[in-house]
C-alpha cells in the first residue's frame, strides 16, 4: 500500500491541531510552520502527480478495509492535477497573508491548514459519504476565515455565506441518502456498477439525487 496518498490529509490536519495548541500565540512560528508546510505540501502533489502520470488509478484502503466498506482514497491524473493547484495558490495565498493579514486573528493559520485539508480529501476520496465529510471541513474553516479580523460588513457576509452553504450542504446530504437507499452503496467504483442495475421504479429517486449533486 503506498501511503503517500493520505499525506495530502494527514500532513495539514496535524500541522492545524498543532497550531491551535501550541502556536497560536506565537505569529512568528505559526508563519514558519504553515510556509513549511505548504511547500511539502506541494512537493507531496507533485510527487503524486508524477506517480499518477502513468495513467493508473492508485487506491488506498485506510485500516486495509477495502472498498465499498472501508474509506478509500482513489489517486488518478485528475486527482493529482486538481493536488498540485491546491497546493501552488494555497502557498501563494499563505505568502500574501504572512505579510500582514494573518495578524487580524489568532486562528487563521490553523482555519487556513484545515481547509487545505478538507480540500484534498475531496480531491481523494472515493464515496459519496466522505465528499461530504471533506466538504464540511473546508467549509466550517472557509466560515472562520471568511469573518477572519472581525468588522460589521465581514460578519454580515459571513452570515450570507453560511447560509447558503448550509442550504448546499442540505441538498448534498439529502442526495446522499435517496442514492444510498436506491442503490445500497456511496462507493464511487461501486456505483458504477450498481447503478446500471437499479429496477426502474428506482430510477426517479436515483436521478433526483443525482440532480440534486449538481
Amino acid at each position: 500500500m503506498n501511503h503517500w496518498l493520505i499525506l495530502p490529509i494527514l500532513m495539514p490536519a496535524i500541522l492545524g491541531a498543532v497550531l491551535v495548541i501550541a502556536a497560536r500565540h506565537d505569529i512568528v512560528l505559526s508563519r514558519v510552520f504553515s510556509v513549511l508546510s505548504a511547500g511539502l505540501l506541494l512537493a507531496v502533489a507533485l510527487v503524486l502527480l508524477a506517480m499518477a502520470s502513468d495513467g493508473s488509478v492508485r487506491v488506498y484502503a485506510l485500516g486495509n478495509w477495502v472498498a465499498p466498506f472501508g474509506i478509500v482514497l482513489v489517486l488518478d491524473r485528475l486527482a493529482a492535477l486538481m493536488l498540485v493547484l491546491t497546493a501552488t495558490l494555497g502557498l501563494g495565498v499563505l505568502l500574501y497573508a504572512i505579510n500582514g493579514w494573518d495578524e487580524r486573528g489568532k486562528h487563521f493559520h490553523p482555519l487556513f491548514q484545515f481547509q487545505l485539508m478538507g480540500l484534498n480529501g475531496a480531491f481523494l476520496t472515493g464515496d459519496f459519504f466522505n465528499l461530504f465529510v471533506f466538504f464540511e471541513i473546508l467549509l466550517i474553516a472557509s466560515y472562520g476565515l471568511m469573518v477572519h479580523g472581525g468588522g460589521g460588513l465581514r460578519v454580515k457576509a459571513g452570515v450570507q455565506y453560511v447560509v447558503t452553504n448550509l442550504v448546499g450542504s442540505s441538498l448534498f446530504l439529502i442526495a446522499v441518502g435517496l442514492i444510498y437507499s436506491v442503490t445500497g452503496t456511496l462507493n464511487m467504483a461501486d456505483l458504477a456498477l450498481k447503478v446500471p442495475q437499479v429496477p426502474a421504479g428506482d430510477q426517479a429517486l436515483l436521478q433526483t439525487g443525482a440532480v440534486l449533486l449538481l
